[in-house]
């Protein structure tokens, strides 16, 4: 069998060849239900989230394929992305998936022995871009959220409007590579978690890197964003019976 990985499909009502693209992918995974364990969705599967009450109503589409994946045997895991770190426990129960943190160890077991593979949205690792950094503080305060989902649906549709503008403006100003992860961030978390494989998104700029991580083999696995050409990351594992 096998676990397949995707990130950054910014699902948006107004993005119909996205969606499209979403659909078909989820009609493959559902031809090969029986070689597929699980899926894992590494943040930002929206483009933007308001709240669970506020965004359910129109992402039910989207949702109710997502449940299918499960009531067909698909484990189905989320993590939150920096668009839609605000999925919560509404959204967990109506998709019948698992939201599970950032970062995320995951221990499994393939042809070559058992190996953990660090699963990342990949934003955190952003260390460079000290303002994005410090929006992200912020923005993952209990009391901002607290704050934020008390207003009413259209004072959040208006916020989150005026951070998206004024994120276009900075990230105009600013050099690529300061929107890269920082690989003395990258280094520091696998070190800190025991592994040498890290997967994550974020970037939109999908590679694989190998470097060395105390003498040992590591590598760096980046997720593509959504796109017709985009292809999920497989790995074949060893399942028990």
């Amino acid at each position: 069998m096998k676990l397949l990985f995707i990130s950054d499909l910014h699902l948006d009502p107004a993005r119909t060849d996205i969606i499209t693209c979403f659909n078909q992918f989820i009609a493959s995974c559902l031809e090969q239900a029986e070689q597929i364990k699980a899926l894992y969705i590494l943040g930002d599967l929206f483009e933007v989230w308001l709240g669970d009450d506020a965004s359910l109503p129109f992402y039910q589409d989207i949702i109710k394929q997502l449940r299918h994946l499960n009531e067909q045997g698909i484990e189905l895991y989320v993590m939150h992305g920096n668009r839609d770190f605000l999925l919560d426990s509404q959204f967990e129960q109506a998709a019948k998936c698992r939201l599970i943190p950032d970062p995320f160890p995951l221990v499994i077991e393939t042809e070559q022995g058992k190996e953990t593979i660090l699963l990342s949205h990949g934003d955190k690792l952003c260390t460079d871009d000290i303002d994005y950094m410090a929006f992200r503080k912020m923005v993952h305060n209990p009391q901002w959220q607290q704050d934020f989902l008390s207003r009413s649906i259209e004072e959040r549709i208006a916020i989150a409007r005026s951070m998206r503008e004024q994120s276009k403006q900075r990230g105009q100003q600013k050099a690529a590579n300061i929107m890269d992860v920082n690989q003395q961030a990258v280094q520091k978390l696998m070190l800190a978690h025991n592994t040498y494989s890290l997967i994550h998104g974020h970037t939109h700029r999908p590679a694989q890197h190998h470097f060395k991580l105390n003498n040992h083999p590591a590598r760096r696995i980046v997720l593509p964003d959504w796109n017709p050409d985009a292809k999920a990351y497989s790995i074949k594992i060893v399942v028990n019976s």
